[in-house]
């Protein structure tokens, strides 16, 4: 008798694992920028073998922007900026991890003869239509002393750029990398950068409420495999900058001087601007509203602590 209900209890305990559905894995969006690399470098070293997560490289970034705004990606990698249009807008969100901070990878590249940002008056200048793409043409045209009147925006997805100004048919192109340096290659030069504009863009790694609701513990061990990753650039620093300049396109040297425009916060840097009574975070996202709001990308009142849940930090310890 004992034995039959052991067996009745195996079978019950089979029975009940296979009615499981299996874990959807968490669909992350991303697009080329060499800030966003190491999420490619942890999955080719093996650190995401054991998450239920799954990678998207998107074309662009207003396309990965569409994505997570449609609901056909858990995860995105945005700019401040741009999550702050989707708190405009509406949408619920939650910051998980500063990726990286622009410190000259966002960039006005101009031909030659565009020697100065007031000889951009009456050029024809390239920007991609996304929140970053006309914020920085507005901090541009600031320091220029010039207004949009001034030029003529030609509004084109950022892989296009290259082409666009080796055909002549824009003289100043506001990108990033690794558009910059193709632009570069190709005789454009720097007339004004984002470390003109320190602490004002941001890469965000951000996720939908919902699913930062549900499921906590996966986006957790996702985040800390980002901070073990980090620690494998920082101790094998030519490894992994010709692993993920082999992505774009670049030798090992190139990829990293491409880095140097950027600063990656580590996990104790990310625990001060997002954990704690006062994340430190909040101060230039709130500035960053302010300037949004002057420049009308956005119509309505933003509160960036919606985004960021202090608690969320302890969890990376």
């Amino acid at each position: 008798m004992k034995r039959l209900i052991t067996l009745v209890m195996f079978f019950s305990a089979v029975l009940v694992g296979c009615s499981q559905p299996p874990v959807e894995p968490l669909r992350i969006a991303s697009s080329p920028w060499p800030g966003y690399e190491p999420l490619y470098l942890a999955r080719d070293l093996g650190y995401l073998d054991k998450l239920p997560v799954r990678l998207n490289e998107l074309p662009s970034s207003n396309v990965t922007l569409e994505a997570f705004k449609n609901g056909s990606a858990d995860i995105a990698t945005l700019t401040l900026d741009e999550t702050l249009t989707l708190l405009a807008d509406g949408k619920k969100a939650r910051i998980l991890a500063v990726m990286d901070i622009s410190n000259g990878a966002d960039a006005v590249m101009a031909r030659p003869e565009v020697k100065s940002l007031a000889d951009m008056k009456g050029k024809r200048v390239a920007i991609v239509n996304i929140p970053l793409g006309v914020y920085m043409l507005n901090r541009t045209l600031d320091a220029a002393g010039l207004t949009p009147s001034d030029v003529t925006v030609v509004t084109l997805p950022e892989d296009r750029h290259e082409k666009a100004y080796v055909q002549g048919k824009v003289d100043v192109a506001i990108t990033f990398e690794p558009f910059k340096t193709r632009l570069a290659q190709a005789g454009a030069h720097v007339i004004f950068d984002s470390s003109h504009i320190p602490n004002e863009i941001f890469d965000l790694l951000v996720v939908r409420e919902e699913v930062y609701a549900n499921r906590r513990k996966e986006l957790c061990e996702f985040v800390r495999q980002w901070f073990v990753t980090l620690d494998y650039i920082r101790d094998h620093p030519r490894d992994a900058a010709t692993r993920m300049g082999k992505r774009l396109g670049m030798d090992e040297p190139t990829y990293r001087a491409t880095m140097g425009g950027l600063i990656l916060p580590s996990r104790t840097e990310n625990q001060r601007l997002l954990g704690g009574a006062t994340p430190a975070l909040l101060g230039p996202a709130q500035r960053l509203v302010g300037i949004m709001a002057k420049e009308r990308l956005i119509s309505v009142p933003v509160n960036p602590a919606d985004a960021i849940d202090p608690s969320f930090q302890g969890c990376l310890q």
